[in-house]
């Protein structure tokens, strides 16, 4: 899942949050970290592949999350899946925090609505004076699509 900051987190176990959870049953999720998504290739291109004006690293996993369950979408564990991803030692790349905090206002300015988007910003106060560009081509997107 994740929090009001927009950060990614992994949820308590689904045993512990569902009893009657009965192993290998898929299980619905509100996020899923960005390296291992699986989506299928129609929805991915009808909901509006990445938002390419996100810059660098972090943030598009929140905003492909909250894109898929606003417009009528379902995330996932399946756990007997053959789905994998390999972690580094140390990122092949600089990863810029403000940038990160960009790319999560653009996700909440276009996804979050009302109070909160407000909750979004009572978590990172900054992000209010961070411009995260023209966001109006992604909300035409959500309206196009009749997402909620």
């Amino acid at each position: 899942g994740f929090d009001w900051s927009l950060s990614f987190n992994w949820m308590v176990v689904i045993t512990e949050r569902n009893k009657s959870y009965q192993f290998p049953e898929p299980y619905p999720t509100p996020a899923l970290s960005g390296g291992i998504f699986g989506i299928w290739r129609d929805f991915w291109n009808r909901s509006g592949t990445y938002d390419t004006n996100m810059t660098e690293w972090g943030g598009e996993h929140i905003e492909m999350s909250l894109r898929t369950w606003r417009c009528g979408g379902r995330i996932e564990i399946v756990p007997c899946s053959r789905m994998g991803h390999v972690f580094r030692a140390h990122n092949p790349y600089v990863v810029h925090p403000m940038e990160v905090v960009r790319n999560t206002n653009r996700a909440a300015l276009v996804w979050l609505d009302g109070a909160y988007l407000l909750k979004y910003y009572a978590e990172v106060p900054y992000a209010r004076t961070i411009d995260a560009g023209d966001v109006s081509e992604r909300k035409a997107l959500k309206e196009s699509l009749h997402c909620k």
